[in-house]
């Protein structure tokens, strides 16, 4: 099971964008709203409204240059009135977190 502080093989950068998701594409059309907090080339960390399930599909569609994937749940925390998220992406579009600046 993966946790937040786990040791990451990939270098993760520190955003905050705001951006849209998707429960369980395509199952659904409904559209939510979020922020991305963090990224990297293999998951991404976001800030949600709504409790998600561990090994829950969404389909990400952010405001960041050529970014939009497919990712699953992986661990999530309640923080204040919202949730933190961590998501591994196994589907990405474009993952170009490398080209982007550092906030």
């Amino acid at each position: 099971m993966w946790s937040e502080n786990e040791q990451r093989k990939d270098a993760r950068y520190t955003y905050l964008v705001n951006a849209e998701y998707v429960l369980d594409p395509p199952a659904t059309d409904e559209i939510l709203q979020g922020a991305i907090v963090n990224l990297s080339s293999s998951g991404i960390g976001l800030f949600v409204s709504k409790p998600l399930d561990i090994g829950q599909e969404i389909k990400i569609l952010s405001n960041l240059p050529n970014f939009a994937g497919t990712a699953v749940v992986r661990w999530i925390k309640q923080v204040g009135g919202c949730y933190k998220i961590g998501a591994e992406c196994y589907a990405p579009d474009h993952m170009l977190s490398e080209q982007l600046p550092l906030v």
